[in-house]
């Protein structure tokens, strides 16, 4: 008996390992095919001109790299109040009924809708109906469409975070006089910032990768977003404030167009603007990590 269950042990010890192997392979076989591809077009140029200074179309990738930051950034500001106060409505101030479970029912249901619907819902809502508000194909209406895709993501999180705050904790501030709000602002967020900044570094990475939804509602342009003010006639008031209210690049467009039109757009600069949008993920990761560790120890 103790030798079958030493050799279990190590099976499963053999079987997990090589599944962590293969996990790092595959990944590393990923970036390595994209960097190795790409070699050929990352220079200076192409990373740090915008495209409308490029003479030919797909030659140049910094409008779409600030756009990236811009559209992620602005998403996740939409997302975060959202997502975490409802997140805290569920855990903490409601009973587990039909309702509470008819809400999180449909937060996994919006969690699994495929990007293609939202996107066609945020442009025949957001871009068309929403029009004197976002300028149509915007900044603003990327935003606001793929703040709904990553707010289950955030609010998941968020949720199981909160969950694994100890009870003690709370009670110890409720026996001391503090109120209900006071004990989750002071004890519940802090413990389980670790878990609710995990959803939001899942949630910027979401929105950084998403294609689908931004052609439909945020459009594409060559420009560097600009903070500005311009006249519009179709606009409320006759002002169009830039750069909200106006179309952006992003990386993933950029990488779409190498397959969008293949005898425009070099192979390699498609690949160059994939392995930058990688590293761009993997840097807000890490920064958020390291915001997280200083946070502790602070």
């Amino acid at each position: 008996m103790e030798l079958k269950r030493y050799l279990e042990e190590k099976i499963f010890v053999v079987i997990a390992g090589t599944a962590t192997v293969i996990t790092s392979l595959l990944l590393i076989l990923i970036i390595g095919k994209i960097a190795l591809e790409a070699l050929p077009a990352l220079t200076p140029y192409f990373l740090t001109t915008p495209e409308i200074d490029t003479p030919g179309f797909g030659q140049a990738i910094a409008n779409a790299i600030v756009g990236t930051i811009f559209l992620s950034l602005l998403s996740v500001a939409f997302a975060i109040p959202l997502s975490i106060g409802t997140a805290i409505y569920l855990k903490k101030y409601s009973r587990e009924n039909l309702l509470t479970k008819s809400v999180r029912f449909m937060i996994d249901v919006l969690s699994g809708m495929p990007s293609i619907v939202l996107g066609v819902f945020g442009m025949l809502f957001i871009v068309i109906y929403l029009k004197p508000l976002t300028g149509g194909f915007s900044l603003l209406s990327g935003a606001l469409a793929m703040a709904i895709l990553i707010m289950p993501v955030i609010e998941r999180s968020a949720e199981e975070a909160i969950s694994t705050v100890p009870r003690d904790l709370e009670d110890g501030s409720t026996a001391l006089g503090g109120r209900k709000w006071t004990t989750i602002r002071r004890i519940t967020l802090p413990y389980a910032l670790s878990g609710i900044m995990t959803g939001i570094v899942l949630g910027i990475g979401r929105s950084a990768e998403e294609s689908a939804i931004v052609v439909l509602t945020a459009g594409y342009s060559q420009f560097y977003p600009a903070a500005e003010v311009l006249t519009n006639p179709k606009m409320p008031f006759g002002l169009q404030f830039g750069p909200f209210q106006e179309p952006v690049g992003v990386l993933s467009i950029s990488v779409y167009h190498m397959f969008q039109f293949p005898n425009i757009v070099p192979r390699a600069n498609g690949f160059a603007a994939a392995l930058v949008l990688i590293l761009l993920v993997m840097v807000i990761n890490l920064s958020a990590r390291v915001i997280l560790w200083r946070w502790k120890i602070g």
